[in-house]
């Protein structure tokens, strides 16, 4: 069953990518049984040419350089985000700025899959691992809600047209203990 992430509780643990207690999608919809492809792209230039796990992937960068920088520029969520979503994540970055903490490290994602392509809507599916970021405060170590590891996301991207780059409209990850393994074994 995927989960949704409520921005208003993201806050740090949000950009190590670990998910929260809630256990249904917005739409209600379980786990997906669609056929999946991989997918495997060059990075390019212009972000009406980027595939969607180019641009889960850019926004995901994004996020960890705001993050590594204390949450200074937050510009990064309109890029990436349908306004609705960009808004909702501005405002946790300001609280996440708030604290002082900063997050560093490196974010390994693996296992990309696109489920349902249109020509307007697609899902990107990924494992997301977490485990070799820290969050810090003042140079020492800061705790987090959540613990940091390794967990299946699910980013669903919209676009109006295919002269319109992707834009993240729906955030979330697999209920938590569903592994990487498991999930892009079939």
């Amino acid at each position: 069953m995927i989960r949704q992430r409520a921005l208003s509780a993201i806050a740090l643990a949000a950009l190590l990518a670990t998910p929260l207690a809630a256990c249904t999608s917005n739409t209600g919809e379980e786990d997906p049984t669609t056929t999946t492809t991989s997918q495997e792209a060059p990075p390019t230039a212009d972000p009406a040419d980027a595939t969607p796990q180019e641009r889960v992937e850019a926004y995901l960068d994004a996020a960890d350089e705001a993050a590594a920088e204390g949450w200074k520029d937050t510009s990064y969520n309109d890029e990436y985000l349908v306004p609705e979503l960009a808004e909702k994540s501005k405002a946790e970055d300001e609280e996440n700025a708030g604290t002082g903490a900063i997050i560093t490290g490196e974010r390994e994602l693996s296992d990309w899959t696109v489920i349902d392509e249109t020509e307007t809507t697609a899902t990107v599916e990924f494992c997301e691992d977490g485990s070799n970021m820290k969050a810090t405060k003042d140079g020492e170590p800061y705790e987090i809600n959540n613990a940091l590891g390794e967990y299946v996301g699910q980013y669903k991207v919209t676009r109006e047209s295919g002269d319109e780059p992707w834009m993240i409209e729906q955030i979330g990850y697999y209920e938590e203990g569903t592994t990487c393994a498991d999930h892009f074994a079939g």
